[in-house]
């Protein structure tokens, strides 16, 4: 039976996409770049639902931070146009994004374990060497452009000759300038004006203004300007771009989201490593989500990104305190505390959560994980056997491109690794959110 067959027999679901949406899913057939860069560049006010299509388990690779040859294993998903709620529900679920591209890494197949951080920004208190990095900005900028321990406000004086500027991900050849020289520098790397823009300048989150309706109402004009003047495009990706003399210096790549920032990468160029810029940019990140809390409450955590035991260029990210990691196999955020002595005590992939400590989750050979969870190996388990209703949209040659719905059930009668794919993806993202995107086969 082919997928054609197979959808002519399936049911429809309860709620298919809007025309708009089948044009955008009958245009990702045949252009899907040109169809992603239009759904990035448009800001709604209302979010479309995202859409995503299954690349499903990627090969073996070696492993980003030990090096270890065939060490990392993932399941992967190319993100069409995704919504800044949607990619929220994502990383609170270990996922994480490069370009367009989001991915999970499969704990009980990979030699690294990528444990998700977040900083409580409310409650943050910098540290001693948080203080010494302040203190060298003091000292280069004077006393009156960065004026507490957060770094919460720079001045941008040309008589300071600092400015931070937060804008659009836009390509420009100032950025890859110093990208290139960053990644020749600093990680003896080659790269392409091409390859910096899918990585760093390509996003596929929708611009949403989630804060202004509520700024309206309350007829504070100047703190919705203010608003504005933060975020120019409401939630999404921006570059956070920092200039010394006028120059370029370094670019913060971040995501707004509902309930937090996320930090996407930072690059430099080499020849202001003594400011300590890592840790510079990480404080004005921080800053900034103390900001945008005034005007958009549910703002309040910081995500440098993964913690990855025994990788110097990742636990760094522990740093910032008071902290919490995601257990990623209850999805509960636990203070950083308890989640460090466990990994102290168990060097494999272990839980954090105290209610999971009886059943002894840790990772031996993956064979504990697996059982424990099953999203990869055994996806209708992680799905409690519940898989009725639950929908994928393929696409259909007609006199135009469309996409339409197809029951996940109905896939095993093409293929069973399509059926195995597909239910990964639900059990993967989880069923609740999966359900609200379109997930294309």
């Amino acid at each position: 039976m082919s997928l054609s067959d197979a959808m002519s027999t399936s049911p429809s679901p309860p709620s298919p996409p809007s025309r708009k949406e089948s044009q955008l899913g009958a245009k990702c057939s045949t252009d899907t770049r040109d169809s992603a860069t239009a759904s990035r560049t448009s800001t709604e006010e209302q979010p479309m639902r995202s859409m995503v299509r299954m690349l499903g388990m990627q090969s073996r690779s070696v492993c980003g931070y030990c090096k270890t040859i065939d060490g990392s294993s993932c399941y992967m998903l190319e993100s069409l146009r995704l919504s800044c709620e949607s990619y929220q529900g994502l990383i609170d679920r270990g996922w994480r994004r490069s370009g367009d591209l989001l991915y999970l890494t499969d704990h009980a197949d990979s030699c690294c374990c990528y444990y998700p951080v977040r900083t409580r920004t409310l409650d943050f208190v910098s540290g001693s060497s948080d203080k010494r990095v302040l203190r060298r900005w003091r000292r280069r900028f004077g006393a009156t452009c960065i004026d507490n321990e957060l770094a919460d406000t720079v001045c941008i004086s040309e008589e300071q000759q600092l400015k931070i500027v937060i804008e659009s991900t836009g390509y420009s050849d100032e950025k890859y300038r110093v990208f290139e020289k960053y990644q020749r520098t600093i990680h003896n790397d080659d790269t392409t004006p091409e390859r910096f823009s899918s990585f760093l300048c390509m996003s596929p989150l929708v611009h949403h203004h989630c804060g202004q309706d509520l700024l309206s109402q309350q007829e504070i004009s100047q703190d919705a300007e203010h608003l504005r003047t933060l975020l120019p495009h409401g939630l999404g990706s921006y570059h956070m771009c920092y200039y010394i003399d006028g120059a370029l210096v370094a670019v913060g790549v971040i995501d707004v989201l509902p309930r937090c920032i996320s930090s996407v990468y930072l690059f430099y160029d080499p020849d202001y490593s003594d400011l300590s810029l890592g840790s510079f940019s990480a404080l004005r990140e921080i800053a900034l989500v103390r900001q945008l809390h005034r005007y958009i409450p549910s703002i309040e955590y910081y995500y440098p990104g993964y913690y990855v035991p025994g990788c110097s260029k990742m636990t760094y990210k522990s740093r910032w305190r008071p902290a919490e990691m995601l257990d990623l196999i209850s999805y509960r955020w636990i203070p950083i505390e308890r989640c460090l002595q466990r990994i102290a005590d168990y060097s494999d992939f272990c839980t954090f959560d105290p209610d999971l400590d009886s059943r002894g989750i840790v990772r031996k050979q993956g064979q504990v994980l697996k059982d424990a969870a099953p999203a990869f190996y055994m996806p209708k388990q992680a799905l409690d056997n519940d898989t009725a209703g639950l929908v994928v949209w393929i696409l259909v040659n007609g006199r135009e491109m469309r996409i339409r719905p197809l029951l996940v059930s109905d896939l095993a009668a093409v293929s069973t690794s399509y059926e195995h794919v597909a239910l990964q993806a639900y059990a993967a993202i989880g069923k609740d959110l999966a359900r609200s995107m379109v997930i294309l086969v």
